[in-house]
């Protein structure tokens, strides 16, 4: 198996070469610490996840693990089943994450480190104005008071906002800031949860040339909780629509923009050379509008990436890194937005196209479903949820569930054994006993069908797999099990993130903005970074007890 050394890597990227860096590792061991440049793929989800993190099987692809000293690890088994599915040109990162930290460069915790990172660097070089808890709160208690904007998704602003905040997404505020902030002189005051997402979405208003002043909230609800105050559910219905019609101010505002990220616009036909092209060259197609429009229709090979989370989590969306990127949008502001900040990020190819000049028919977002069996697999090695009913009342089977962890908790068939795909082992199968037949099954049935021929070289009897997993099991009208109840070895396979059961939450939220502000004094490792760190070293979080 082909090996590469960490600084070669770190070379190419800095040449502006295209490479991906997969850590292969389970979710929950990414977390405790990788390569900055990482994207997580863990191996039990590899075939799932690899075609949308990187596209094009020409891309030079690097996998990694803990060590990558063992012949029949994580990563060379990766390596080997990326190059069964066609990837052209493979290798393995001599040393794993041990390697790459003994070449100097540092270990990163958390999840979306880069952006993240990139968002603290941002915040120092801007010198945004940013108010307290205690301020705001002071504020929102004058007459005018100031208007205060959660620029998160939908769904994390209905889970928990502020008291008064109105959702408007980080890349809708271009079209939208004018609409609610009539009085260009009020002060507007952005937030997200903690800091990375309040900060981009400040300094895009002040880079784009709007004249209200904005604030960031300092650590955003977390600062807000830690201040002793209380978030609130938002509210189920929107509480502003954004405009379909460009104001009179927008087309400067993306004027500049655009001009700063040398992001070009294109039509049909510099579409359809991109598209040519993206066999050999590795090209992204993100539609950045919201769920809603992208449900309604959208470019057949556009992935939905909303801007403000493309720029938020990159490594999620885009594992091959000096990639091309295209874009397409309604008005342009939103793809503005995220061609502005991949640019400073790093990304030096960005297109974007208006959705009104593509010639092929739109689609509509398909309900989520059963992906169908995957290449090779038998249909008759499914199971019906009726069957399997009468089997496991017969005491004639057991089943294994290669869901997440948290959707095991959530709800599992009774009696099922959890299990992570990529840590299956003799000795797991051993603790089920001697049943007749092993059933498998996941939350949609896809990991499953996929993990059966290995599950087969472990168990010497019959191994079946639930058609539609989990979900055909509630469909068809049985009860699922919560909790975790039977693991055949510890669930570590998912971040768990600090609201699922932290037992002191403030806590967790302090730690979890120290950590943030801490990026930049990790980074001071990484020379290959597209953009210059503070000079100075960053003081740890500062924040009450």
């Amino acid at each position: 198996m082909r090996r590469i050394e960490a600084r070669e890597v770190a070379r190419r990227y800095r040449n502006g070469e295209e490479i991906a860096l997969l850590d292969v590792r389970e979710q929950w061991d990414f977390c405790r610490g990788h390569a900055l440049l990482a994207s997580s793929c863990p191996l039990s989800s590899l075939e799932m996840a690899v075609p949308a993190l990187v596209p094009c099987k020409a891309s030079p692809v690097v996998v990694k693990d803990d060590d990558a000293a063992e012949e029949n690890g994580l990563a060379v088994r990766a390596a080997r089943k990326l190059a069964s599915l066609g990837y052209e040109d493979v290798s393995v990162l001599d040393g794993g994450l041990s390697g790459w930290v003994g070449a100097g460069y540092s270990a990163f915790t958390g999840i979306h480190a880069f952006s993240k990172l990139f968002g603290e660097v941002v915040e120092h070089d801007a010198g945004l104005k940013s108010v307290t808890a205690e301020q705001l709160a002071g504020a929102q208690q004058e007459s005018e008071g100031a208007i205060v904007v959660d620029v998160r998704p939908p769904d994390e602003y209905r889970r928990s906002t502020l008291p008064g905040s109105i959702n408007i997404p980080a890349g809708e505020l271009l079209r939208s800031l004018p609409d609610i902030a009539v009085d260009a002189g009020k002060l507007v005051v952005l937030h997200c949860g903690g800091r990375t997402r309040g900060i981009i979405a400040a300094q895009t208003v002040v880079a784009a040339g709007l004249p209200h002043p904005v604030s960031v909230l300092e650590n955003g609800t977390i600062g807000w909780r830690l201040s002793g105050r209380e978030t609130v559910p938002g509210p189920e219905q929107a509480s502003h629509k954004p405009p379909q019609s460009a104001g009179s101010g927008l087309p400067l505002a993306l004027d500049r923009l655009y001009g700063a990220s040398r992001a070009r616009e294109i039509d049909e036909a510099g579409l359809a050379e991109l598209i040519a092209h993206s066999q050999s060259r590795s090209t992204y197609f993100f539609d950045v509008r919201s769920a809603a429009e992208f449900d309604t229709g959208h470019h057949p090979l556009a992935r939905h990436a909303p801007a403000g989370q493309l720029v938020q989590e990159t490594d999620r969306f885009m594992a091959v890194r000096n990639a091309r990127v295209v874009l397409f949008d309604d008005l342009g502001d939103r793809a503005a937005f995220a061609a502005y900040w991949l640019w400073r990020m790093g990304w030096r190819d960005i297109a974007w196209i208006r959705l009104d000049r593509c010639a092929q028919p739109l689609l509509a977002a398909e309900p989520d479903k059963d992906n169908g069996c995957p290449a090779g697999f038998d249909p008759a090695g499914l199971v019906e949820p009726e069957a399997l009913d009468r089997m496991l009342a017969g005491g004639e089977a057991a089943v294994i569930d290669l869901s997440s962890s948290l959707d095991y908790e959530r709800g599992h068939v009774p009696g099922a054994h959890f299990a992570i795909r990529s840590k299956l082992s003799p000795e797991a199968i051993e603790r089920l006993g001697q049943p007749r037949l092993v059933v498998l099954t996941s939350e949609n049935g896809v990991r499953a069908m996929l993990a059966k021929p290995e599950v087969s070289e472990l168990f010497a009897g019959p191994v079946a797999v639930l058609r539609g997993g989990n979900r055909a099991w509630r469909e068809a009208g049985f009860a699922l099990e919560a909790g975790a109840r039977s693991l055949l070895h510890p669930a570590h396979d998912m971040r768990r993130s600090i609201y699922d059961g932290s037992a002191d939450l403030l806590a967790a939220m302090k730690g979890y903005i120290d950590w943030e502000v801490a990026l930049v004094n990790t980074a001071r490792t990484e020379d290959y970074l597209p953009f210059a760190l503070p000079d100075e070293d960053l003081p740890e979080g500062d924040l009450p007890d």
